[in-house]
């Protein structure tokens, strides 16, 4: 198996996953190896692009995470009374 986009890479990382606890010499652990191996070569050969796969389409900030530091903490600070 050659892994040749994101889905591809995404579908590699589920199979390799399901087959976490296959047994030693078995053909599932001899496949979790190969998948492995591809993996490998696909983070390596993609570093820095993202490799891990596509940003969800929402981004990656959750409605409780703030875009800059020092706040909530410092609310206080900036009431002028």
């Amino acid at each position: 198996m050659t892994i040749s986009n994101h889905a591809e890479y995404r579908a590699a990382v589920e199979r390799a996953s399901a087959l976490g606890d296959a047994p030693r010499g078995s053909p599932q652990a001899e496949e979790l190896q190969r998948l492995t191996a591809e993996i490998r070569r696909w983070d390596e050969d993609h570093k820095g692009e993202n490799a891990h796969g596509p940003e969800p389409a929402d981004g990656l900030l959750r409605p409780d995470d703030l875009p800059f530091s020092g706040l909530p903490g410092n609310l206080g600070k900036l009431r002028k009374e």
